[in-house]
């Protein structure tokens, strides 16, 4: 009942370190941060639009209070004028929309090992260790995304850029800086 009331759903990204590197940015300082920013409103913005026309198409999810949910304090308050507008008009098909997860294995599996959630990469390359159905395991060679495109266009030589740093070289404040950076953004939970 919980879900039918709300239609909570968690869009997010997951790559944002290798798209910082791609955009020669490095994520540990301001300039990333404020890009970072800027794709988590563009991805923010194109959430709540899209709800809202899915509203008009098939209705508001059922606990949608106009009233409150463009009120006060609340998240949707901080929307632009005439999103908040059209939500006034058409209503939310769900009642979250942004959530940034972690996404280790996922972004392994389905996004050709680009770095995963809101986290820079977490190394360059390296070995994983596979367990298998019989209890043996392989190892495997797993290349960042960004680290392995960079080198296929610059050439194996090329030295990488200062972009290119890894979740181990940076310090703790810098990864919250970054969640500071999106977290306005966000409806739920990164």
């Amino acid at each position: 009942q919980e879900a039918r009331n709300k239609r909570r759903v968690g869009l997010g990204f997951t790559g944002l370190g290798d798209a910082l590197v791609m955009l020669n940015l490095r994520y540990d300082e301001a300039p990333a941060r404020t890009q970072a920013s800027r794709i988590s409103e563009v991805l923010r913005d194109a959430a709540y639009e899209a709800s809202s026309d899915l509203a008009k198409e098939r209705g508001a999810f059922a606990l949608f209070n106009a009233d409150l949910l463009l009120s006060g304090n609340a998240f949707a308050s901080r929307l632009p004028a005439p999103l908040r507008e059209r939500i006034r008009a058409n209503g939310l098909r769900n009642s979250h929309l942004l959530s940034i997860a972690p996404t280790g294995t996922i972004s392994l599996a389905f996004a050709d090992n680009a770095s995963n959630g809101i986290e820079p990469a977490f190394s360059w390359s390296y070995t994983r260790k596979k367990r298998n159905g019989d209890g043996t395991f392989k190892e495997y060679a797993v290349e960042d995304h960004a680290w392995r495109l960079y080198r296929h266009l610059k050439g194996v030589d090329t030295p990488l850029t200062p972009a290119f740093v890894t979740a181990l070289e940076m310090s703790a404040q810098s990864h919250a800086a970054m969640v500071g950076a999106v977290a306005p953004y966000i409806d739920s939970a990164i």
